[in-house]
């Protein structure tokens, strides 16, 4: 649903540290609510556009795109070139938009698929709090990566160079330790809430979904985290889900 607001959208572009990130953001006067959502993997080379840009639109909450454009394919906002400066810069970001608007971190949410559903479950992770709703996220980026397409699609290739400089299938193992390591960290002091939405037959549960369980236990948060699992066996399936699930959060 569409609504009016005498805020117009705004293009921003925020510098922190020398890194810049681009953002697109829809203020909603009567919201206490701030929605940021991140990008999935764009696969059009060279193009890392703004996934869901409609919400902007669709949602009766503060919206915030954010740009993934490190790299041809993004970096899941996460290392650039190993370096990962680009977290401090983001998480100075979404800070600042919630001293903007005067919004608390219980009443951000992120959110995302594929690629941004990663992104949105790190950053409400590394923050401490939050509401996240990821469809499909990696967890396991090396097992994503150095998949049986990667000699063949340049979009993973762009991806591990983003990342880590460098593409080298020896570091499949590295990358697919980058997400354990953030929920290792702060995980143990972790007060948001989860929700993770896959498909019983992508393999997404066996190679990304279930292992992230299993580390939550440890570090003794998954009575936060809530799985859907539904009857889809193609990635690229999950949009609907998403937005269905997106649609009842806000309604």
């Amino acid at each position: 649903m569409s609504f009016n607001d005498v805020n117009p959208q705004e293009d921003r572009l925020f510098k922190s540290k020398n890194r810049y990130l681009i953002y697109s953001i829809k203020k909603r006067t009567a919201s206490n609510k701030l929605v940021f959502v991140f990008s999935g993997v764009d696969a059009t080379p060279g193009f890392c556009r703004m996934s869901y840009y409609s919400l902007h639109e669709e949602l009766n909450e503060n919206t915030v795109h954010v740009m993934d454009n490190y790299g041809t394919h993004g970096c899941y906002l996460l290392n650039v070139s190993g370096d990962a400066q680009i977290r401090n810069v983001t998480i100075s970001l979404i800070k600042e938009l919630q001293q903007e608007l005067n919004i608390s971190l219980e009443n951000t949410y992120f959110v995302g698929t594929s690629k941004g559903g990663t992104t949105a479950l790190l950053y409400s992770l590394m923050l401490g709090g939050g509401n996240v709703l990821a469809g499909e996220p990696q967890i396991k980026l090396g097992e994503f990566i150095y998949g049986d397409r990667w000699e063949d699609l340049e979009q993973f290739r762009a991806l591990a160079y983003a990342i880590l400089g460098r593409v080298d299938v020896d570091d499949k193992e590295k990358l697919n330790q980058l997400v354990f390591e953030i929920i290792e960290r702060y995980g143990p002091r972790y007060k948001g809430k989860i929700e993770i939405i896959y498909g019983s037959n992508t393999g997404y549960g066996p190679t990304h979904i279930f292992p992230f369980y299993e580390l939550s236990q440890k570090v003794e948060i998954d009575g936060r985290i809530k799985l859907f699992e539904q009857e889809f066996s193609d990635h690229g399936e999950v949009v609907q889900p998403f937005l269905d699930r997106l649609t009842k959060i806000f309604d």
